[in-house]
């Protein structure tokens, strides 16, 4: 693991890499508060109109408990818990941040409908909150993003043949590039100072067994399995991919760890339906 992570970050120094915007670090500071102002945080989640308004788009969705329509930053901050304000302000800015052009955009397009998925099944998952399930499946890909940049054509031929193919067509990536997307992932979400279960998430989504290598931490491994078992959900509702055995063997991997009842899957079908067209992931301005 350690030369595949080397090779990740050779390749990623030949990127250029935004760093997250200065209100993040503000925002983090006055949530790290013993008592924490809701009205700075109002004010700093509202100083760019264009993220606000794309920010409560996410918000009423369903990455939040909240039933009631959320109309601006102070409602937010008043009706939805902190760590839900600060993973779905992040998850806001990076989508702005990298998706450049239409194949990234689709690449982050997959991971926020993942994101959808998970959320909605992260109901019956006692230790994992709908918005950092919805970050882990928005974030999975991210570093797919970074090495699209190398050969955008080559790779997004790659990236398709993961949605059907998620063990083999990782095994093709691990082979070309000497290193993967996750890898690159990974040290994406330790620059911006994601959780550490995100970042381990991003690393572990491709391994069928996760299981086993995330043993020592039941968030990990949870939310692992929430992303694989949405992304084999967003594969589902498209009608121009074909489930196969090996989706269905990455499928039956997450199901083995998560207790979920009969109906959770159709609810996190439902979610991507209804969400998943409603445009939230938006081109960098």
């Amino acid at each position: 693991m350690e030369n595949l992570i080397k090779k990740a970050a050779t390749l990623l120094s030949t990127i250029e890499v935004p760093d997250l915007p200065e209100v993040i670090l503000l925002l983090k500071e006055e949530l790290n508060k013993k008592f924490p102002n809701t009205v700075t945080i109002a004010s700093l989640i509202s100083k760019d109109p264009q993220l606000l308004a794309e920010f409560l788009a996410l918000v009423n969705t369903n990455v939040t408990s909240e039933r009631s329509l959320i109309r601006d930053a102070k409602a937010a901050v008043n009706l939805l818990g902190l760590d839900d304000i600060l993973n779905l302000f992040v998850s806001t800015i990076i989508s702005n941040l990298v998706a450049q052009n239409a194949l990234e955009k689709s690449i982050l397009t997959h991971g926020a409908k993942s994101g959808l998925a998970a959320a909605e099944l992260s109901y019956w998952v006692y230790d994992v909150s709908r918005s950092q399930a919805y970050m882990a499946g928005l974030m999975q890909n991210i570093g797919a993003i970074y090495l699209s940049k190398l050969e955008p054509d080559l790779y997004e031929e790659m990236f398709i043949a993961s949605l059907s193919n998620p063990i083999s067509a990782y095994q093709n990536e691990l082979k070309h590039y000497q290193t993967s997307h996750v890898y690159v992932g990974s040290l994406l979400a330790k620059k911006w100072h994601l959780q550490p279960e995100i970042y381990k998430t991003i690393l572990f989504h491709h391994d069928i067994d996760f299981a086993i290598k995330t043993v020592g931490n039941q968030t990990i491994k949870h939310l692992t399995a929430l992303t694989i078992l949405s992304n084999y959900i967003v594969s589902s509702t498209d009608q121009d991919l074909y489930i196969n055995q090996e989706l269905k063997e990455y499928r039956d991997a997450a199901k083995q760890v998560l207790s979920l009842p009969d109906n959770a899957l159709t609810a996190a079908m439902a979610a991507v339906n209804k969400w998943g067209s409603k445009g939230l992931v938006n081109a960098s301005h």
